[in-house]
């Protein structure tokens, strides 16, 4: 069962939302999509939830909307699922720390490899990396490639 880091999804959530998401916003939000508290990663379906409720809050920021109104929402369109997924995916990419990069190569080139193995690259292609640097877009996508190489 595929699982997502809840900070990868709140990014994408907010950017769904197109603005910021409070912390205690948020809170409620993963409440009313059943997240288990403090976890770190949600299901697949629980993610497919929190994007929906991002999509509604934006449309209707005042309305109180439960979880039958989610659930209802999703299975009322049959290509909502394909685009929530789109947005998960591009969340991996957004606000990336590289720390972050060995996760996110495995699931987009399926390869394990380590943070030393992504040093040992840096180093061999002179190319500035550190575990704590966040990366832009196409800083990830050009070691994706490398990795896939």
């Amino acid at each position: 069962m595929e699982k997502y880091p809840l900070d990868w999804l709140k990014t994408s959530c907010e950017q769904v939302h197109c603005r910021p998401i409070a912390e205690r916003t948020w809170r409620k939000w993963l409440r009313l999509c059943e997240v288990q508290q403090y976890a770190r990663e949600v299901e697949k379906q629980q993610a497919l939830w929190l994007l929906t409720l991002a999509y509604m809050k934006k449309l209707e920021p005042n309305k109180k909307i439960t979880l039958f109104q989610i659930k209802f929402k999703l299975s009322g369109n049959p290509y909502a699922e394909l685009h929530l997924a789109e947005a998960i995916y591009n969340a991996c990419f957004t606000n990336a720390v590289g720390k972050d990069l060995p996760e996110i190569i495995l699931r987009v080139t399926g390869k394990q490899v380590t943070l030393r193995t992504l040093y040992r690259w840096a180093q061999k292609q002179q190319v500035a990396f550190k575990a704590s640097k966040r990366l832009t877009r196409p800083e990830v996508e050009q070691w994706i490639r490398l990795a896939a190489a």
